[in-house]
């Protein structure tokens, strides 16, 4: 939850067993003009929140925080893999001389940088001296101009050159955050994150996170992607996995043993945990009461639902349901 912006501070240097440990990580740091609200940056933030979500072992680590003239020094260790500094399209980037020290700073420690819409004005004054051709939004252009800025051709969304990047405005920068993902973590990964969130382009495809944790544990292999896919399409009345296996056009022990190899789990275990997964969709977003919910997915009893759902989650599916409502109410009171 996001209820105010910080100052941009460094944080300690952590303490790390070994290098491996630390390549776990990285450390995103998004930076909003002091006026605007960490809301801003909530689109930001969960492109990386469901790379962790869909694999935990990405890594991002996201700060939403402004600039701070207090900033007079950065720790040797600190070095931010990438740093967003998001502007908008309305007003110019205000900056006073403490935080042009601190962006200076924060600019030569950074492993990469993306300036988003009125944050483009923050290039001349990171004292990074690169000519960089600059993706500008049309409410800027002339600005842009007038101060002499290289400016890409007028409809470019964005740009990168080496370790800067820019883009026209914070929308415009999540397809440069599925560049960052891809250097990151691979295509799969990046093209899996957004499909979750909708930023595919292409025909829609079920955003089902068994699925797509599933899919990348098998590499993508054709045959597991395919009995997925006839999974999610019978989830309210299961198939047999014969009959899987006869509409994928191979054996049931074939079946077997090249979604175990390639999955590393059951095809079984895998629809169940399909199922499952649905169920807590219905649960959550839905106020169907639990008997349509058994139906939806299955199960055949309300017994057997809630026996599979406290095994997936620990608690009853009633409980579950109740204790997400009372968050909301409490978030809600919060607000």
């Amino acid at each position: 939850m996001m209820s105010r912006l910080e100052p941009l501070t460094v944080p300690a240097p952590r303490q790390f067993a070994d290098s491996a440990a630390l390549a776990r990580f990285h450390d995103v740091e998004i930076i909003l003009p002091q006026p605007d609200s960490p809301a801003a940056a909530q689109m930001i933030c969960e492109v990386f929140r469901a790379a962790n979500d869909l694999f935990p072992d990405s890594g991002y680590r996201t700060a939403v925080r402004n600039l701070a003239s207090q900033m007079r020094s950065v720790p040797e260790g600190w070095k931010p893999q990438t740093v967003i500094f998001l502007g908008g399209i309305s007003s110019r980037w205000p900056l006073n001389s403490g935080e042009r020290a601190s962006l200076q700073r924060i600019c030569r420690q950074a492993q990469r940088c993306l300036f988003a819409g009125s944050a483009i004005f923050l290039l001349p004054e990171t004292g990074l001296n690169t000519a960089v051709e600059t993706a500008v939004h049309a409410n800027f252009a002339a600005a842009a101009e007038e101060e002499q800025m290289i400016c890409a051709p007028a409809g470019t969304l964005t740009t990168t050159s080496g370790r800067i990047s820019t883009a026209v405005s914070s929308f415009a920068a999540l397809r440069l955050l599925v560049a960052f993902l891809r250097a990151d973590r691979g295509a799969f990964i990046a093209d899996a994150v957004c499909d979750y969130l909708g930023l595919a382009f292409g025909p829609a495809s079920e955003q089902s996170k068994v699925s797509l944790q599933l899919r990348q544990t098998a590499g993508g292999d054709a045959l597991v992607v395919k009995i997925l896919d006839l999974m999610q399409q019978n989830l309210e009345e299961p198939l047999l996995i014969r009959d899987i296996a006869q509409q994928a056009g191979v054996s049931p022990r074939k079946l077997e043993r090249r979604f175990q190899q390639k999955a590393q789990t059951s095809p079984l275990t895998a629809y169940r945990k399909l199922r499952i997964e649905k169920a807590r969709q219905l649960l959550l977003h839905t106020t169907l009461p639990l008997a349509e919910i058994v139906a939806a997915t299955g199960f055949g009893s309300r017994s057997s639902l809630t026996e599979w759902f406290k095994r997936e989650y620990k608690t009853s599916p009633q409980a579950f349901r109740k204790q997400y409502y009372a968050d909301r109410h409490t978030a809600g009171s919060l607000a």
